[in-house]
């Protein structure tokens, strides 16, 4: 049976992810390529690839991932809404090589290096542990392959501001009231997703680029690059006064 805490994590981003409207994901499905290109990552890397998209939402990188030409292309999510609304989106695109089922980041329901390519965007985060998480990534991952994990960086104001928030605010006005509200002012499904999740989340757990980096060493992984968040410039000091350690993304190669 799912925990209480993984199906209120699973009903919120269930909540946030269905409400995008087409324009949104479509443009959302965009931003991966943008991204890649600003990163100097070549997108011809990922034709014929084996993929997975760990905590996959509505499937926005899945589709990118089938419009680079992957050969197969799975995502696991703990929403069961997300998932089935993933799916209806594949099956409108007909994107045979692509499905999504819902599935634990903790206990990912496929074998030892089965996957080219493992992406987890900001989810392990939201698990109770993500060394753990982390770890599943890895022994799905074949050697040789790429992982590209997205995790909150530590410190600043924000995260300061949004902690006041999540122990006092939202401990008296429920999820489901506070996102009511914030439609009823015309804020956008994307700009939801960015605030909500953050603070009704049962867990919430933020590292540092030293830590990070240390579990992709310590597990054989090779030529680390930390790339850039557009509002996250972590090498700019007035940015890290407000966003601390920032958002922590990092691409790299297993050899083992």
């Amino acid at each position: 049976m799912r925990g209480i805490e993984e199906k209120k994590t699973g009903n919120i981003y269930g909540n946030l992810f269905t409400a995008y409207s087409g324009k949104l994901f479509d443009e959302s499905v965009e931003l991966f390529f943008k991204r890649h290109k600003m990163w100097g990552i070549g997108l011809n890397w990922f034709r014929d690839k084996v993929c997975l998209d760990a905590g996959c939402g509505g499937g926005r990188f899945m589709v990118a991932l089938a419009r680079l030409g992957a050969r197969e292309v799975k995502g696991i999510d703990i929403s069961i809404e997300a998932v089935s609304v993933a799916n209806q989106r594949f099956k409108q695109r007909g994107l045979g090589q692509v499905a999504a089922k819902v599935a634990s980041v903790l206990e990912i329901p496929y074998s030892d290096n089965y996957f080219d390519y493992v992406v987890s965007s900001g989810v392990i985060h939201h698990t109770p542990e993500p060394y753990k998480a982390f770890l599943e990534l890895n022994r799905v991952l074949k050697p040789g392959g790429k992982m590209f994990l997205s995790v909150y960086g530590k410190g600043g104001l924000r995260w300061f501001t949004n902690d006041i928030f999540r122990h006092t605010i939202c401990k008296i006005i429920p999820f489901k009231a506070m996102e009511k509200l914030w439609v009823g002012v015309g804020i956008p499904a994307n700009k939801r997703y960015n605030m909500l999740d953050n603070l009704y989340v049962p867990y919430c757990y933020r590292f540092t680029e030293k830590e990070v980096s240390r579990w992709f060493t310590d597990n054989g992984y090779t030529n680390l690059n930390r790339v850039k968040f557009e509002r996250y410039d972590y090498e700019v000091l007035s940015s890290r006064v407000i966003h601390g350690e920032g958002w922590i993304q990092i691409y790299a190669d297993k050899i083992l």
